[in-house]
C-alpha cells in the first residue's frame, strides 16, 4: 500500500483554518480550510493524487473533512473558504452535485461556503463557466484564487465574475516598495470593482503590506501579519483584535489624511487655474506667451501651459515650465501656434460638456515624453472671445498625487494614455 493509499483509507489528514480580515467591519469575515497530511506535505499528496489519477478523491476528502472541522466551531461563525480543485473540472465532474450533497451532510448551507478556484487550471472554459454559475445559482459563493501570480486570463476573471478575487502572494510580496507593483493592484481593483467583485490580499506578511493594500483598495486581507494557520481547537479571534484594530485605525486615518490632501491640492489647482485666467485676461493677445510663461517658470510643479480657442486650436505657443526635460525622440515635441487639440477631453468636456473646469489621468505627453495630468479652465477674453487655458502639471508633483487619489467637486477624471499638450 502506498503512502497516498494510506492516507485516503486512513483519511490521515487534519484541517487548519486561517482567518481572513475585514478592517472596515473591524472582524474576521471568513476561514480558509487548508489540508495538512500527516505523513507528506500538502503539495506531495497532490501530485501523488495526480499520478495515481486519484486526483479527485484527494479532493473530496479535504472537502469533508473541512466541512466537519466547520461545523464543529462554535456559532456565529465566519465564512468557510473551500478549496476546489479546479483541474478536476475538465474530467467532467461538471453537475455531479458532490460540493452540494457534502454541504447537506455536513449540516451547512451553500451560504455558508465560498467555493475557491484557480481558473488557470481549466482548458474547458465553458465547463468552467457553468460549474460558476450552478453553485453561484444554489447559493455558494465564488471567489477567484492567485489573481497576480503571472498566469491568470483577465478575459476569464470578466466572464466569471466571481465575488471575490484574492490577489497572489507573488503580487502583494514587498508592494509598498514596488511602483510597478502598485499599480498593477490599482488597475486590478479598479477591474474587480467594476465587474463587482470585492478584493481580497493573501499572504499579508507585513504593516506596510497591509497599510498599502488597504491604501489600494483591498477590502479584506489574509496572511501572517494577522494570523498564521491554525488547528480548529486552537483558532483564537481575541488575539486577532489588536493587529486588526490597530490597521483599521491607521486605515481611517490615511483616508482621512488623504482626503485633507486632495481638498488642499484641489484649491491650489482652482488658484493656479484663475491665477492663469487673470493674466490672460489682463493681456493682449500677442502678451499671450509671455503671460503664460510667467505662470509656469514660477512653480516647480508645473510641466507646461498653452491656450486655446474655442474651436480647440492653439493660441500662441506652448511654454515649458522649469526644469523640464523634453525626450529627444521625434514622437515627443512641444506643440505650437495653430495645433488643433479639438478632439482632446479636456477642451471638449469644456466647451461642448457645459463644464468650467476638467482633469485628466496621469498620461504620457507629447509634448515632452513625461508623465503629467492637465487641466483646464475655461475664460472669456475681451478680444479673442471663449478660450480654454490649459496647464499641464508634473505626475510627481504633489498636486498631481494628492488628485490622483480621487476628483474634488469642481473636477471630472478621465482616463486617457495619451492626451494631453501634443
Amino acid at each position: 500500500m502506498t503512502p497516498l493509499d494510506d492516507l485516503l483509507c486512513q483519511e490521515a489528514l487534519d484541517i487548519h483554518f486561517q482567518p481572513i480580515i475585514s478592517l472596515k467591519q473591524k472582524t474576521v469575515v471568513g476561514l480558509e480550510a487548508l489540508a495538512r497530511p500527516r505523513t507528506m506535505n500538502v503539495g506531495e499528496m497532490f501530485k501523488q493524487a495526480a499520478l495515481a489519477g486519484h486526483l479527485l478523491e484527494v479532493d473530496r476528502l479535504c472537502r469533508r473533512k473541512a466541512m466537519e472541522a466547520y461545523r464543529a466551531l462554535a456559532k456565529p461563525r465566519p465564512l468557510l473558504f473551500l478549496n476546489f480543485e479546479t483541474s478536476i473540472i475538465d474530467d467532467g465532474i461538471v453537475g455531479s452535485g458532490a460540493i452540494l450533497s457534502l454541504t447537506q451532510s455536513a449540516g451547512l448551507n451553500p451560504s455558508d461556503i465560498v467555493i475557491e478556484i484557480n481558473e488557470s487550471k481549466v482548458a474547458d472554459i465553458a465547463a468552467l463557466k457553468r460549474f460558476v454559475e450552478h453553485h453561484r445559482s444554489l447559493g455558494f459563493l465564488i471567489a477567484l484564487d492567485d489573481l497576480g501570480a503571472g498566469h491568470s486570463n483577465l478575459p476569464r476573471i470578466i466572464q466569471l465574475r466571481p465575488h471575490i478575487i484574492k490577489l497572489d502572494r507573488e503580487l502583494i510580496d514587498g508592494i509598498d516598495g514596488d511602483f510597478l507593483k502598485q499599480e498593477t493592484m490599482r488597475s486590478l481593483v479598479g477591474l474587480c470593482k467594476s465587474i463587482g467583485s470585492l478584493v481580497l490580499a493573501e499572504g499579508v506578511e507585513t504593516l506596510a503590506e497591509v497599510d498599502t493594500c488597504t491604501t489600494l483598495g483591498a477590502e479584506f486581507f489574509q496572511g501572517y501579519y494577522f494570523s498564521r494557520p491554525q488547528a480548529p481547537l486552537t483558532l483564537d479571534f481575541a488575539a486577532i483584535q489588536p493587529s486588526m484594530l490597530a490597521a483599521a485605525n491607521r486605515l481611517r486615518s490615511a483616508a482621512v489624511r488623504a482626503m485633507r490632501a486632495r481638498r488642499l491640492e484641489s484649491n491650489r489647482i482652482q488658484y493656479l487655474l484663475e491665477k492663469g485666467r487673470k493674466l490672460l485676461l489682463q493681456s493682449e493677445p500677442e502678451r499671450f506667451d509671455t503671460a503664460l510663461a510667467n505662470l509656469v517658470r514660477r512653480d516647480l510643479s508645473l510641466e507646461a501651459s498653452y491656450l486655446l480657442d474655442q474651436n480647440g486650436i492653439q493660441v500662441g505657443n506652448t511654454q515649458l515650465g522649469q526644469e523640464v526635460s523634453v525626450s529627444r525622440s521625434h514622437l515627443f515635441a512641444p506643440t505650437s501656434h495653430g495645433a488643433d487639440h479639438a478632439s482632446k477631453e479636456y477642451f471638449f468636456s469644456l466647451l461642448d460638456g457645459g463644464l468650467e473646469r476638467y482633469i485628466t489621468e496621469p498620461y504620457i505627453s507629447i509634448a515632452t515624453g513625461n508623465l503629467c495630468r492637465t487641466v483646464s479652465v475655461v475664460l472669456c477674453h475681451p478680444i479673442v472671445g471663449k478660450c480654454v487655458l490649459c496647464i499641464d502639471l508634473k505626475a510627481r508633483s504633489a498636486a498631481c498625487r494628492a488628485v490622483a487619489g480621487g476628483a474634488s467637486n469642481c473636477f471630472v477624471n478621465s482616463r486617457r494614455l495619451i492626451g494631453g499638450n501634443k
